[in-house]
């Protein structure tokens, strides 16, 4: 039978199971995590979408098909299903780098404007209106 060890720190508590000889403090991976969104990495509660034990996460699967992904095996294949921006957002420090680097500036560095072009005036110069030449 395994033993129950409780753990408390400054803000979290935590339930280790086994033997303490066989616990390490780098090897723990709890099963669940109740943190605060503020604490995870993407800034959002926590949503039950999968089981909590690990055999029916591992061999109980939905075996459906999905022809809009690129590979069924993988959920978020194309990030198909993720709102990327709305997570984002509310960040003080985003998660993906593109999210501060990869957004369009207002003005481009070379933005398109007129005042270096090319003005037809090689008629105007050399052909005269009233027909004689320089």
């Amino acid at each position: 039978m395994a033993q129950k060890l409780e753990v408390k720190t400054d803000t979290d508590k935590f339930t280790l199971k086994g033997r303490s000889c066989e616990l390490s403090a780098f090897a723990f991976v709890p099963t669940k995590r109740n943190e605060p969104p503020e604490r995870t990495v993407f800034n959002t509660p926590k949503n039950d979408r999968y089981p909590n034990c690990t055999y029916d996460r591992l061999f109980r699967k939905e075996f459906g098909f999905n022809n809009k992904l690129h590979r069924d095996d993988r959920e978020h294949a194309k990030s198909r299903g993720l709102i990327v921006n709305d997570e984002e957002q509310p960040k003080d420090v985003p998660t993906l780098s593109s999210t501060e680097y990869g957004h369009r500036i207002d003005m481009a560095t070379d933005h398109p404007d007129r005042k270096h072009v090319r003005i037809a005036r090689v008629k105007a110069e050399f052909f005269r209106r009233n027909g004689i030449t320089s």
